[in-house]
């Protein structure tokens, strides 16, 4: 038995759960286990000790959205210990999206659709009020991927043209609204019974900012795991009536989103950065360099 799972079953609270399983994430370094008992699923999830805070507000924001009427895991609990801190949440039971591919087109689409309202849902709640404003954070956060990016040993093509424009086009970022975010809103955290969305989990990267940003990792990962959904996700969010400056916006998060991804790639899973270079020169052919508005993948569906 590893000696954190051994210090969670000294708690209180899981004393006579005998079902424990660790979840195997290579992305990560934070276990998360499995528990079950009397034919009830929870999920620990366990963080460093100075995290503790975070936790608690995530804690939080799920104990509101759950009182609401939104379909996230059931938070149960959030407790320090001495070298570690944990959040205790309830399992939605189904399977993720990305397990269930290949699907029709149209159950694809309509279940894009529903997490499209869902995501919505989920950006109505403004940003605290000593939450700095999302224009200076996004700016800093893109500059400090970019000079890491510098000093790294692979290019992407036209990278120079790609930077300039993010210059060109940075203020259209400027005012947007601080909201929450997901930040991570992608098949392998959303859940479905196979024909409908039934929830989403995952909320350990939340942050606050534009809700458009949310739409970063539709670019990166569903459009390449089902287009179907990822238009479906669109037109889900707009009601079918996406606006002109929606695809603006989105094209410079996008954009930026090139460079922090080949930087994430390469120092915490180097053995997939041609997968990812691939997928990112194939980003750059549908969107014609970020010359055109809409990408090829929406406009030919």
């Amino acid at each position: 038995m590893d000696p954190i799972e051994q210090m969670l079953r000294e708690q209180p609270e899981f004393q006579g759960i005998v079902v424990w399983e660790r979840i195997k994430n290579r992305y990560s370094r934070h276990p998360k286990y499995v528990l079950q008992q009397n034919g009830r699923t929870s999920i620990v999830h366990v963080a460093p000790r100075e995290t503790f805070e975070r936790k608690r507000a995530e804690f939080t924001w799920l104990q509101r959205m759950k009182q609401e009427g939104l379909p996230v895991p059931e938070p149960f609990a959030v407790k320090q210990l001495p070298s570690i801190c944990y959040v205790w949440y309830g399992f939605l039971s189904g399977q993720t999206v990305k397990k269930t591919l290949p699907l029709l087109q149209e159950t694809a689409y309509g279940m894009g659709q529903e997490a499209g309202r869902l995501l919505r849902r989920l950006h109505q709640y403004a940003a605290p009020a000593d939450v700095n404003p999302w224009y200076g954070r996004c700016l800093d956060k893109h500059q400090r991927y970019v000079r890491l990016y510098e000093q790294g040993p692979i290019r992407l093509k036209a990278d120079e043209a790609i930077l300039s424009l993010i210059k060109e086009r940075r203020h259209l970022v400027k005012g947007r609204p601080n909201h929450f975010q997901h930040d991570d809103f992608h098949l392998d955290n959303l859940i479905t019974d196979g024909s409908n969305l039934t929830g989403v989990i995952d909320f350990s990267n939340y942050d606050f900012g534009d809700p458009w940003h949310d739409f970063v990792k539709l670019g990166l990962f569903q459009v390449a795991d089902s287009r179907p959904f990822a238009v479906g996700q669109i037109d889900g969010y707009f009601d079918g009536d996406v606006p002109d400056v929606f695809w603006e916006v989105y094209a410079v998060y996008l954009a930026m989103a090139l460079f922090s991804s080949l930087v994430w790639t390469q120092r915490h899973a180097p053995e997939e950065i041609g997968p990812m270079t691939a997928r990112l020169e194939s980003i750059l052919v549908e969107h014609h360099h970020f010359e055109r508005a809409r990408p090829d993948w929406y406009t030919s569906f």
